[in-house]
């Protein structure tokens, strides 16, 4: 199974088939298989997702340097998909944009400015980059169930900016990189399928993975490969994580950090070799320099952990609860607003 150590431990050694399967649940903790992940059950929200429906996949990503515009909706109505050739033109040589599923012009304005909106808080409230267009796609599902599951082959980094005229465009996020999804071929090895095949093609060849991902699909009752593209929101460090942490088992066992963590006192390690003085919070600028100290967010997660290594309470918070912690209560703001409202007539 993948999510077995692929390092035996020493005969009689507690120690280190303790901290074997302290690592297997890190990284089992990290994964989530369930219906909530849209990296393997893909499904379309309000306006947190588009369907790209013209060009086709092979135009959509030859197009991404220059950078795409999104058609109007309005000057759209009517045109066919099959009058766009595999570069995004129409046959009489005009080249409209991409064409997605919304019926109308504030329903896809609405998304994607939802979409720049939230990748961008993501990105820099923690680094992570989320924004991403999948490209072909497996309908897959397990054996005893009944409904079909949708998962992309590839992820390509997008962005949206904004030009003069305050349209939005698709463009490649140069500093990305496109990749596999991870999830897919974590959740694949675990059903015993082979996928193997298909992340060994290069992942800038989109004709070649999506030969091989039909190859796969051919002997499996139900799976089907298509040549989808969407856009959407979607967190990949998680897989990429696991990933990490299985094939460099060995390397991070040996490290005396990891055995500290997972150990505590039962480490046994030279006496010094990890020990520290924390700073304390009012010189934390004078120990990092501020021009080279994360955004704030980031920076009050760090005096946070510095105030709660002192008194040894968990560090690893409910990323859900983090987020509400940080985000402004609207309801609230609004129930105060609406209470200074007779006051401002009375003085009025």
């Amino acid at each position: 199974m993948l999510h077995q150590s692929s390092t035996a431990p020493a005969a009689g050694d507690a120690g280190l088939r303790r901290l074997q399967a302290v690592l297997d649940g890190w990284r089992s903790s990290l994964l989530d298989m369930g219906g909530r992940n849209r990296l393997l059950h893909f499904r379309h929200a309000r306006t947190a997702t588009l369907e790209i429906s013209s060009p086709a996949a092979a135009g959509v990503l030859g197009g991404l340097g220059k950078g795409w515009d999104f058609a109007p909706v309005e000057e759209q109505t009517g045109v066919e998909r099959e009058e766009f050739d595999q570069a995004g033109r129409l046959l009489n040589g005009v080249r409209p944009g991409l064409v997605t599923q919304k019926t109308t012009q504030a329903g896809l304005d609405a998304s994607l400015y939802q979409l720049r909106q939230k990748s961008g808080q993501m990105y820099n409230d923690y680094g992570l980059w989320v924004l991403w267009l999948g490209v072909g796609m497996l309908d897959w599902r397990e054996a005893e169930a009944e409904e079909t599951s949708s998962a992309p082959l590839i992820l390509v980094p997008v962005e949206l900016r904004r030009d003069n005229r305050r349209r939005y465009r698709l463009h490649l996020a140069e500093e990305h990189e496109r990749i596999h999804n991870p999830a897919l071929a974590v959740k694949l090895n675990r059903l015993g399928v082979d996928w193997s095949d298909v992340t060994a093609k290069d992942v800038g060849d989109l004709s070649a993975v999506v030969s091989a991902a039909r190859s796969v699909a051919a002997g499996l009752t139900g799976w089907t490969v298509s040549e989808r593209v969407v856009l959407g929101l979607s967190a990949s460090h998680r897989e990429a994580m696991y990933q990490d942490l299985l094939q460099n088992e060995e390397q991070i066992l040996d490290h005396p950090l990891v055995r500290a963590v997972a150990l505590g006192a039962e480490a046994d390690l030279p006496e010094g070799l990890i020990a520290f003085d924390p700073p304390e919070l009012d010189r934390i600028d004078d120990v990092q320099m501020p021009e080279r100290t994360p955004p704030r967010a980031r920076r009050r997660r760090l005096a946070e952990a510095v105030h709660r290594s002192r008194s040894r309470t968990p560090l690893v918070r409910d990323e859900r609860a983090a987020r509400h912690r940080q985000e402004p209560d609207h309801h609230q703001h609004d129930r105060r607003a609406h209470a200074r409202r007779p006051q401002c007539a009375v003085r009025q």
